[in-house]
């Protein structure tokens, strides 16, 4: 005999099955379609930095994190266009030298879905060295020890996985120039940097 409950239980799980492949059917139409409007990325990874002066800066080359985030518009399912800034630090004690980046990106992908992309950038580097806190949300405390600004390029290429994730393999280059303490002294010229990044993350659309 079928009861008011054995009713209730199989129309719970109707609609639970309903809402599953509504759900499902809604993540497939997403994937299959192709990139459009606006779109935002973040990014987290590891990153290899190495850097020259005049006088004698050059050395062994340093690990650190690093971290980005994007935002842009695509014109049409194969090229993006938008702004992006970057960041690495390599430690949380003692001296922690950084690394930042920003300016305009540019990427393009064969494919109108998923698959491989490539990307180039030009915009600002910056450096600094500051004192250590072993604090990760509050890496560096107080004024720096110096730093510099100058121009920056970057070139990479990546994987979109066709879900939003993606995996960047991007080369930064910087030339700052001079290095200046908060008293306006030089304490270097001629600074270059450049930083291999490797990065996973999300790259997506609303």
């Amino acid at each position: 005999m079928i009861t008011a409950r054995s009713l209730l239980v199989v129309g719970c799980c109707m609609v639970a099955r309903h809402d599953l492949v509504r759900a499902q059917d809604s993540a497939q139409a997403k994937q299959d379609r192709p990139r459009h409007g606006l779109w935002g990325g973040f990014g987290l990874g590891y990153g290899s930095a190495g850097f020259s002066c005049d006088t004698d800066c050059s050395g062994s080359r340093f690990g650190g994190v690093t971290v980005s985030f994007d935002l842009g518009w695509t014109f049409g399912p194969h090229v993006r266009l938008g702004a992006e800034g970057r960041g690495w630090m390599h430690g949380l004690n003692g001296n922690v030298p950084e690394v930042y980046t920003g300016g305009v990106l540019l990427s393009y992908y064969p494919r109108i879905r998923g698959g491989p992309f490539y990307e180039g950038g030009v915009g600002v580097s910056y450096y600094d060295l500051g004192k250590g806190t072993g604090d990760p949300l509050e890496p560096v405390s107080g004024t720096p020890y110096y730093s510099g600004t100058g121009w920056g390029l970057t070139l990479g290429a990546g994987w979109d996985f066709g879900n939003g994730g993606v995996a960047r393999l991007d080369y930064a280059y910087g030339n700052v120039g001079s290095l200046h303490a908060p008293d306006g002294a030089t304490i270097a010229t001629g600074w270059r940097q450049n930083v291999l990044f490797i990065e996973v993350g999300i790259r997506d659309w609303p």
